[in-house]
């Protein structure tokens, strides 16, 4: 995905340079938003290779996010002297956009949440029944004989 600030130098200083650096990271958290929405169910549905594939785009588009974010940061820190600058019709766009961007990026997180919980329960869950195996395999070993091991108990009893 090619983004505006591959084209652009040096950090932004206009409302005109600005307001365009926050327009494109709405498609990207919508992106991202329905790929943790399909996460869920590729968590649910064991598909291990389709989630693979889905983190690696995800990771694409937290990377451009990221770059757009670090072009953004000077004006980040000093929001209100940039914001001062804008029209009337300007700080309500960059508003708008600002409450977009915050709103689908607490989707993304409380989603990537819930499944980092779920993950962890389905670890538990397989660590549960591994050991529960092991159990198993060790009472069933326990109550095999050797090869010959029975004629020496015999003569054992024999001898007492």
């Amino acid at each position: 995905m090619t983004t505006a600030i591959e084209t652009t130098a040096g950090p932004p200083a206009t409302p005109e340079e600005i307001l365009p650096l926050l327009r494109e990271q709405i498609p990207l958290y919508t992106k991202l938003e329905s790929y943790a929405s399909r996460q869920r169910s590729l968590i649910t549905g064991d598909n291990g290779n389709a989630l693979l594939s889905l983190l690696a785009n995800r990771q694409r588009i937290s990377a451009d996010l990221a770059r757009v974010a670090s072009r953004l940061e000077p004006v980040r820190r000093e929001w209100a002297r940039y914001r001062g600058q804008f029209t009337p019709a300007q700080r309500d766009e960059a508003d708008r956009l600002l409450s977009e961007i915050h709103k689908r990026l607490k989707r993304v997180i409380e989603n990537d949440e819930q499944d980092a919980r779920l993950l962890a329960a389905r670890k538990q869950a397989t660590a549960d029944a591994l050991r529960v195996t092991h159990a198993t395999g060790q009472a069933i070993s326990a109550y095999r004989m050797p090869a010959g091991g029975s004629e020496r108990l015999d003569r054992w009893d024999e001898a007492t």
